[in-house]
């Protein structure tokens, strides 16, 4: 290693790490090369990817969280359409309970969700945190109940939300309950109240208020890729590479933030 680092930095003509006594920190001109390297094998990853799936053909059949809606699923939409021009993609974008249903009853191939981290299992990618979210300039008097926007149930952020503030003693009250997100994601941005989703997620012109509003701590939950018991394909086998990498990809970004 200490070699290869001497002739890359004979190769570029610039020290990429200072010598502090035993040990090499990284420097600014090394930290641009990094940028620069993660670049080079994302692109030989992505040839890789796409002399694979070019020759494979036929369908799958994709379930998508409605958490990563407008966030993960256009990123993974592009990525496999891009490496896998001939397969049609079965698009079902749905609450996390309704896809792992699908999976059991073999409706879906693969499914990327949200799930608790008590029903983590071995499919889990990375825990997330949730937040309490709502517009930025909502305000609540501790006095007061809490107005929450929840999704009907089975809902596990629910129940969390519920849980955390039933065990710190803070008043509640149920101002809107909706079968779908962009409900919840409507109603949050008009001031009616708050909710709480994963905070990897969160909608422009909304913001997490745990802190500032003084609310309790919730539970984190996992970032799940689940498959159907039905035996694999080459083309399945490809979505659910490209979705693992797109996880990792944005948890790594999320986290260096």
């Amino acid at each position: 290693v200490s070699m290869q680092i001497k002739e890359l930095e004979v190769e570029v003509g610039l020290p990429l790490f200072d010598r502090q006594r035993r040990a090499l920190v990284i420097n600014e001109a090394g930290r641009s090369m990094v940028g620069y390297a993660e670049r080079m094998l994302a692109l030989n990853a992505e040839a890789v990817a796409y002399a694979r799936g070019h020759s494979l053909a036929g369908s799958v059949r994709l379930g998508i969280s409605v958490d990563f809606e407008h966030t993960w699923l256009p990123r993974a939409m592009a990525t496999f359409s891009r490496t896998h021009p001939r397969v049609v993609v079965e698009l079902r974008v749905d609450r996390n309970s309704a896809l792992e249903r699908a999976i059991g009853k073999q409706e879906l191939d693969v499914a990327l969700i949200l799930a608790s981290s008590s029903a983590a299992g071995s499919a889990a990618k990375s825990t997330v945190p949730s937040a309490w979210i709502a517009a930025r300039g909502f305000e609540w008097s501790g006095d007061s109940e809490l107005p929450l926007l929840l999704m009907e149930p089975p809902c596990f952020f629910r129940t969390g939300a519920i849980q955390a503030l039933d065990a710190s003693g803070v008043p509640w009250r149920i101002a809107v309950t909706s079968p779908s997100l962009g409900g919840i994601w409507a109603t949050a941005s008009a001031g009616i109240g708050l909710t709480v989703r994963s905070a990897v997620n969160i909608p422009a012109g909304l913001q997490d208020v745990g802190a500032r509003l003084g609310l309790p701590s919730l539970p984190k939950v996992v970032v799940k890729v689940i498959e159907s018991d039905a035996r694999s394909t080459s083309t399945r086998a490809s979505l659910r590479r490209v979705l693992d990498g797109i996880v990792e990809e944005l948890l790594d970004s999320t986290r260096s933030v």
